[in-house]
């Protein structure tokens, strides 16, 4: 059976804004769904390109399954409090909850990327048909994604089409931010316990700088902090 790709549009950063502040303060899926086609009307002429559009967009900040549900309510409450350097934080790691075929490619431009300073849509397309399968919706859903990851700007074109360098990283962030944006880290990963010392360099967060201190992990009350053999600390979510 086919995995669902699910985030097969392109999505601008002002629309995510859109869709994050609006969940903020309007908890009924149809008016949020209402907000939403009457602010893609520009955007989006076809009604049947919107409604695929508002289904990306609010699977990633308002129809979020309740085991994530505190980390959604968490990042709409930094949202209103912060600045708007916190926005991209939030919105990628929502991102990454809600898709797992988006979290697939931020992971393999991540492993890419920190081996060589470029990484193209071929690249990436062969290494995602490995799991996703050789078909034409993965290939074109992987297009958009990349696409919407220039336009959120983490990757930037180059002069080769279908060639991309990252921007610089973004960063630095609060410790409450960088400490919500690892938990959305560790809720995206199959093993949601990760080594302490790989955490800067995770490459699902490739776009970011990422320096929280191991003080702040242990302070939090949301991870532990297990050590493993003589040298090996691996940090994951407390669950209750």
């Amino acid at each position: 059976m086919a995995l669902n790709i699910g985030f097969d549009r392109r999505v601008k950063l002002e629309w995510l804004d859109a869709a994050a502040w609006k969940a903020a303060t309007e908890t009924d899926i149809t008016e949020v769904r209402k907000y939403l086609d009457d602010f893609l009307q520009s955007e989006c002429q076809s009604r049947e390109a919107r409604r695929k559009t508002i289904t990306v967009l609010t699977r990633i900040w308002v129809r979020v399954p309740q085991k994530h549900r505190s980390l959604q309510e968490r990042a709409l409450g930094i949202l209103t409090e912060d600045g708007p350097d916190t926005r991209l934080w939030l919105h990628w790691g929502m991102t990454l909850v809600a898709y797992p075929f988006f979290r697939d490619i931020a992971d393999i431009i991540g492993r890419l990327l920190a081996l060589q300073n470029e990484v193209s849509l071929e690249q990436v397309y062969r290494r995602l048909a490995e799991r996703w399968g050789e078909r034409s919706t993965v290939r074109r859903a992987s297009q958009r994604v990349v696409r919407s990851m220039v336009d959120w700007g983490v990757l930037q074109d180059t002069a080769v089409k279908g060639v991309y360098i990252p921007t610089a990283k973004k960063g630095p962030a609060s410790a409450s931010v960088q400490l919500w944006f690892l938990e959305a880290l560790l809720c995206s990963e199959a093993t949601q316990a990760v080594i302490l010392q790989q955490l800067p360099q995770l490459p699902t967060a490739f776009p970011f700088h990422l320096d929280i201190s191991v003080a702040n992990i242990r302070q939090s009350k949301r991870f532990e902090i297990q050590r493993q053999g003589l040298d090996l600390d691996m940090v994951a979510i407390v669950h209750r």
